[in-house]
């Protein structure tokens, strides 16, 4: 599929990400993400946070109800239009791309988090370099993005040894920068037999090297790193090396990185 987008806006996938992800987080935001994520930050009362990519802002309103004064921003009008019709208090809601937010002061925030957010913004250079304009001194960022090492999509794949009864994965590319097109709802497209510009979105892959490389650039030291399995349990015939393999291959990763003076 020949990748025309103009843009990385979730603007045509809004509505179907509002109805996964709801008030406060799909599955995988509750069970491993927003606790994770939630224990490293500690203490947000009265911290100045912003939410990098918030989408519909499940987790703005989750650190509203801590008490921080929390900043949202999106490139997906949609997005934000429907997490402005939460309930919420302290939370203010721009239309924004990540790579340049100069409708925001400098040395502004305690805290950036970014959860799934980043391998949808094309240049990280460039945010990495607001990130850092945006940080108080010493602030820290934290970002989590699907594990660049073994979640690969399109480029990383289970299989099943069958001699050692052995489930491992197969990576295909991972030092490659790849633009990936990702299918959001492929039962809409079965049902119309046809894929346009407005069905799917675009996941960056990047190396880890790549990644530090330009946290480096823009004087943002890595401070801690964690890498989240996945809690859920298979059963059936190849129940144990599912469960096994799954505790050996992360499927997120968690960055902490502090802003040098």
């Amino acid at each position: 599929m020949k990748n025309t987008k103009k843009d990385t806006s979730w603007d045509e996938q809004a509505k179907w990400y509002d109805k996964i992800v709801g008030e406060d987080g799909s599955y995988y935001h509750k069970e491993l993400i927003v606790p994770t994520l939630l224990q490293e930050l500690g203490d947000v009362k009265n911290k100045k946070i912003l939410d990098l990519g918030s989408g519909q802002g499940f987790f703005c309103r989750i650190l509203s109800q801590r008490g921080a004064n929390v900043i949202g921003v999106d490139l997906s009008k949609n997005l934000i239009q429907l997490a402005r019709k939460y309930p919420s208090k302290n939370i203010q809601y721009y239309v924004g791309n990540a790579e340049n937010l100069s409708f925001l002061n400098s040395n502004e925030f305690d805290y950036i988090v970014s959860i799934l957010s980043l391998g949808n913004m094309k240049n990280i250079d460039k945010v990495f370099n607001e990130v850092y304009r945006l940080l108080k001194p010493n602030g820290k960022f934290y970002f989590i993005i699907i594990h660049p090492c073994f979640r690969i999509p399109r480029q990383s794949h289970w299989e099943f040894d069958e001699n050692k009864k052995n489930q491992y994965r197969r990576i295909d590319m991972y030092m490659s920068e790849l633009d990936i097109p990702i299918i959001t709802h492929p039962g809409k497209i079965k049902e119309k037999n046809k894929l346009t510009d407005q069905d799917y979105t675009i996941m960056f892959h990047r190396p880890l090297s790549k990644i530090f490389e330009y946290l480096k650039k823009n004087n943002l030291l890595v401070s801690n790193l964690l890498e989240l399995c996945s809690n859920k349990i298979s059963i059936g015939k190849r129940a144990k090396a599912e469960n096994r393999a799954r505790k050996e291959f992360p499927l997120f990763l968690l960055i902490e990185a502090i802003k040098l003076i």
